[in-house]
């Protein structure tokens, strides 16, 4: 098998930008048999030593050509023939590379039998694996994303997410998106409150994604194509557990379904009236809590909140109702009946704060 280096792959770095001026000489070009240099400067009002330069990048461009038997004048091309020709080598060259990762992938693929049979995890099930170290999870991520062919669904709780993970997450998810699997994302409703969240499902949503949000809790996961599951694991943030056991991949999809059903899309663009009418939500769900018994803590999972946020809300809600206790807030709310059905929920610990 050829070895191919990132040395290989041609430079890109010297091919012209096409700006303004240059657009305005191949337009000029477009519309005659051929240009020369100082017929175009008069007629554009450009000096000519620049439309030499942009004549110069046009050509390099394959935009411009040579007119037969001149040295001086030049032929408008096909911007359809231009990029073919331009950009041959960089698609031969890509190919080649493509090729020589996919005999690499199977020439490791073809290994994991050796390693499974001959590891101390080899008695354990194979179909769970751990996996601690963050760059093994995002190469096993991008992994995923490229061998998925029918649908992805994730389901992220906590709220707002770290800027650099959601332009990585945008940049695997168009090109996933791009092929036509079918992608289909969970927040909490608090997620609609951070601009770099509502900026990242805008960018996918334009490419065919569905997001929705909820306002009570849920796992962290992703699923591919319903048959493999990355969870987050308990004890590690930088971490995750690799499913591939059937029946514990299909248990987290219908969780998902359960939540998906009953959440709202959701709108990137800002809405006055949708923000206000989650953030009623949000305090119809705390204020039940409250009356459960729920901790600071439990309530700020549920939410998908930091506990900071959360004690300010509470306090801000026992304000309003004039409770000077969380135990005579909890008798308000119930004798008041700001919240139907206080006297039969219960609810679930929401994902851990520390989820992959």
């Amino acid at each position: 098998m050829q070895s191919v280096t990132y040395s290989d792959i041609p430079d890109t770095s010297g091919i012209p930008q096409a700006g303004a001026v240059a657009h305005r000489v191949y337009t000029y070009a477009v519309h005659r048999v051929c240009i020369d240099v100082p017929t175009c400067a008069r007629d554009l009002d450009i000096p000519p030593e620049q439309v030499e330069e942009t004549v110069r990048d046009l050509t390099h461009l394959r935009l411009l050509l040579p007119a037969q038997g001149s040295r001086d004048e030049y032929v408008a091309v096909n911007p359809m023939s231009a990029s073919l020709q331009l950009l041959a080598p960089y698609d031969e060259e890509l190919r080649a590379r493509q090729y020589a990762l996919e005999q690499i992938r199977q020439q490791m693929h073809s290994l994991m039998p050796l390693f499974r049979s001959n590891t101390p995890e080899a008695q354990r099930d194979a179909s769970i694996e751990r996996i601690d170290d963050l760059n093994a999870v995002r190469g096993i991520l991008s992994r995923l994303a490229e061998e998925c062919q029918h649908e992805v669904i994730t389901s992220q709780p906590g709220g707002a997410r770290d800027a650099g993970i959601l332009e990585e997450a945008a940049r695997r998810d168009s090109y996933v998106l791009e092929r036509g699997v079918r992608m289909r994302t969970l927040y909490q409703h608090t997620a609609r409150f951070d601009q770099p969240t509502r900026a990242y499902v805008d960018r996918i949503s334009h490419k065919g994604a569905e997001v929705r949000t909820t306002g009570s809790g849920f796992m962290r996961a992703i699923i591919y194509d319903s048959r493999t599951a990355v969870i987050s694991l308990p004890d590690n943030p930088q971490g995750a557990a690799l499913v591939q056991n059937p029946d514990i991949t299909h248990f987290i999809a219908q969780a998902f379904e359960w939540a998906w059903v009953t959440a709202e899309p959701f709108n990137p663009r800002f809405d006055r009236d949708e923000i206000r009418s989650i953030s009623d939500s949000l305090n119809q769900t705390l204020l039940r809590m409250l009356a459960s018994g729920h901790d600071d803590k439990s309530i700020a999972r549920q939410l998908g909140i930091s506990p900071r946020t959360c004690q300010r809300r509470i306090s801000e809600l026992m304000q309003e109702i004039g409770a000077r206790t969380r135990l005579q807030a909890g008798y308000l709310i119930r004798e008041h009946g700001l919240v139907p059905h206080t006297d039969d929920i219960d609810f679930p610990d929401g994902p851990s704060e520390d989820g992959a």
